[in-house]
């Protein structure tokens, strides 16, 4: 009877002590892994993939608004960029992609203050179908506020971690640049009897 107690106790004692180590290896594997961090919230591979989706939105809607008031040749490179942004593009192609954007909203905005333009009922279903597009993409930049507000990068995704590092420091920015943009557009489609899409009002909400 005794040697079976004897037993019973040992046999607690280690299950006692393995369950400890246990523990303590888990929080020790916790602090020495790299690859557990960021288990939470979005990745560097989705913040990137998010960023292109809609800058891609919104250089198809620059290269419609673009054609539609006559700057053919802007338009082409906007499409021509939007085209050659897919997924996987490196903090160079983004960046590249920026400049392109910048350089079609300076052209459209010229092209808008001049009051010079002249519109057929194509052109304009062409700048309404632009501004819905550029709708689109501020909506997508802004619904990733919180993606990026909170990414840590993670040596696991070493490959796409400082693209997604760009896209975290030029978002903000984007989005303002892009809201001033839109703006410019629904005016200027209510004072040329354009219908003002349903998504410019949604994203202008969400500004």
């Amino acid at each position: 009877m005794k040697k079976s107690s004897l037993q019973l106790c040992l046999s607690l004692t280690l299950l006692a002590c393995s369950s400890m180590a246990s523990a303590q290896f888990g929080k020790l594997s916790g602090l020495t892994n790299p690859l557990a961090g960021n288990s939470s919230g979005a990745s560097a591979e989705q913040i990137v993939t998010k960023y292109v989706n809609g800058s891609r939105s919104v250089m198809n809607a620059d290269a419609k608004m673009l054609e539609a008031v006559g700057l053919k040749d802007e338009a082409a490179k906007a499409s021509l960029q939007a085209a050659n942004l897919t997924q996987g593009a490196t903090k160079g192609n983004l960046e590249e992609a920026e400049k392109v954007q910048t350089d079609s909203s300076k052209a459209l905005e010229d092209k808008l203050q001049n009051n010079k333009v002249t519109m057929d009922a194509a052109s304009k279903k062409l700048f309404a179908a632009g501004v819905q597009d550029l709708a689109n993409g501020v909506i997508q930049y802004v619904g990733m506020s919180k993606d990026v507000s909170g990414f840590k990068p993670n040596v696991a995704s070493l490959g796409v971690a400082n693209t997604a590092i760009y896209v975290v420091k030029s978002l903000p920015s984007s989005i303002k640049n892009l809201a001033s943009t839109l703006k410019m557009a629904m005016d200027f489609s209510k004072a040329n009897d354009i219908p003002v899409p349903k998504e410019a009002n949604d994203a202008t909400a969400m500004l």
